[in-house]
């Protein structure tokens, strides 16, 4: 019997090394890596695509290369990434609204974080209330006394089931107030909108309302997470400027398709979080009001914020079906 488990044993090590060995020899990385982004050149989830994948094409000496797939918000993206080959070649940088809210408000989403192997969150992305010029108030708290003066009056932007819309909306809840959402397709447009007064409002990505905000073409009141913007160290954070029960955020994480080897996962990770601590890279993001994020358990993080936010979206009775 003894023998028989020595054996058993010995083939048991064999079959192990011819499987390690059978990965080394696949070589992973042997070709071009793809890596997905559900929105348009520019923004705050597309930066974190390239600078990722510079670094990731540096490292493995292999073309990596963002594919930008935008549409239905963000589903068309996250819809393709999801149904990809397990094979490591296709990856994702997605986005909250994607991830965790469209899936929750949308029968077009025929996915989940569940449909992902997680590999790292790549950045925390603040959002800024912003307004026009014409809003008389200086401060949150003015801007709330303010609205609440004229009721119906005040508009804000920002797309269907984004961090805008949610965050807009959890505002009215939490203090009565009756402002109307207005649906936008981007960050960028609904800046210029507010600077030109067509909306009142908008609650916008650090990237898209920076260059408004520091030029003063817009007056900025808060911003979300637990300390201020290093790209926006004047603008409080939404606690500093007294609204305590507001810790929404958006973010970005790189995930692949559910079923890629975890020897796959076990190379994308280090080169991702090696990337994400350049130097370069970390200025870049920074800039542009990217964090970096305090946690890398990045299954507890996505579960946690579907949970939060879904709880959100159900209070608050948001839905992108007609």
């Amino acid at each position: 019997m003894r023998r028989r488990l020595s054996l058993a044993g010995i083939v048991g090590l064999v079959i192990a090394a011819s499987t390690v060995l059978c990965a080394a020899e696949a070589g992973y990385p042997d070709r071009t890596i793809e890596i997905v982004v559900s929105y348009g050149a520019g923004g705050s989830t597309d930066l974190v695509a390239r600078a990722i994948a510079q670094k990731m094409q540096d490292r493995f000496g292999k073309p990596v290369v963002v594919l930008n797939k935008p549409g239905a918000s963000g589903i068309v993206g996250a819809t393709y990434a999801a149904h990809a080959a397990p094979d490591g070649y296709t990856l994702y940088v997605g986005y909250t609204s994607e991830m965790v809210v469209v899936p929750q408000i949308s029968k077009e989403a025929k996915y989940s974080i569940d449909d992902f192997a997680p590999i790292a969150v790549t950045g925390i992305v603040p959002v800024v209330l912003i307004a026009a010029k014409t809003v008389q108030a200086n401060t949150l708290q003015e801007l709330i006394a303010e609205i609440k003066q004229s009721p119906g009056k005040y508009t804000f932007g920002g797309s269907i089931g984004s961090p805008s819309h949610i965050m807009g909306s959890w505002l009215n809840r939490l203090y009565g107030l009756k402002t109307t959402h207005v649906p936008y397709r981007g960050g960028a447009q609904s800046v210029t909108d507010v600077i030109g007064g067509h909306i009142d409002m908008f609650y916008a990505g650090v990237a898209a309302a920076k260059a408004a905000i520091d030029s003063g073409s817009v007056k900025a009141y808060a911003i979300t997470g637990i300390k201020r913007s290093s790209a926006l160290p004047d603008v409080p954070t939404f606690a500093e400027a007294g609204v305590k029960d507001f810790d929404l955020a958006s973010w970005n994480v790189l995930v692949a398709p559910k079923g890629t080897a975890a020897d796959i996962i076990g190379t994308l990770k280090p080169a991702t979080l090696h990337a994400l601590a350049d130097p370069q890279v970390r200025a870049l993001l920074a800039a542009q009001g990217v964090e970096p994020s305090d946690t890398q358990d990045v299954s507890v993080f996505l579960a946690s914020e579907r949970e939060k936010f879904g709880r959100v979206v159900r209070e608050l009775g948001i839905t992108m079906e007609p």
